[in-house]
């Protein structure tokens, strides 16, 4: 059985995420949920190459080594539709923004504020390109 997705969160981001997923929903009276945690380098390769050589919209502008998700660093979260246990892709911006304040208070970057794409669901810790040079160097091992 796979990891919950929370689970392969680095230990301190994880327990960000937690009071961030605890926060947003007593904001907004809805259950938040994590779609998607630490990637392999391969499955950003293919999120990567969406839109570019691969069919449908660019959802990334990050290719493999330059995401916080290949170093458990960042986290995609979404509301549930109220009274069901369905995602709700279609929530009013205003949702997905107060999320967004919350991370950018608890010193979290969110995805809703780049300038490059926007990325509602997008949490990441703003220091995971340490992690990325240490990769660079060889020092630190990311499938």
């Amino acid at each position: 059985m796979p990891p919950k997705r929370i689970d392969t969160l680095e230990p301190e981001f994880k327990a960000k995420i937690e009071k961030l997923l605890a926060a947003a929903e007593a904001a907004t009276g809805r259950k938040w949920i994590i779609t998607d945690g630490r990637r392999t380098m391969a499955a950003q390769r293919a999120i990567y190459a969406q839109g570019r050589t691969k069919p449908g919209k660019v959802v990334s502008n990050a290719p493999a080594g330059a995401s916080a998700h290949n170093y458990g660093l960042a986290a995609d979260l979404a509301p549930l539709m109220e009274m069901t246990s369905q995602i709700d892709w279609a929530a009013p911006r205003s949702l997905w923004k107060q999320m967004a304040n919350i991370a950018v208070e608890m010193g979290l970057t969110a995805g809703y504020y780049f300038r490059t794409i926007f990325d509602a669901p997008h949490v990441e810790d703003p220091r995971w390109k340490e992690q990325r040079e240490l990769w660079k160097a060889g020092k630190v091992d990311i499938p």
